[in-house]
């Protein structure tokens, strides 16, 4: 089976829930429409399109990731 890329809607939803509605790198309230999930351990190195590797950020900090 090919593996995913892009988190489903659904585990979206979970990843903003659990963290608090914050973005995890800044702390800036977040809602369904301006967060992105991120994974934690990255795609391009294994990490696996789940909730347990998804955090939630906001634009700048999923981009300044996205630079290191």
């Amino acid at each position: 089976m090919a593996r995913r890329r892009i988190f489903s809607r659904i585990q979206k939803l979970f990843i903003l829930k659990r963290a608090g509605y914050r973005c995890q790198g800044c702390g800036i309230p977040l809602t369904p429409e301006n967060f992105h999930a991120d994974h934690i351990v990255p795609y391009s190195k294994g990490g696996e399109t789940a909730v347990y590797n998804g955090q939630a950020l906001c634009s700048t900090c999923n981009l300044k990731k996205g630079d290191q």
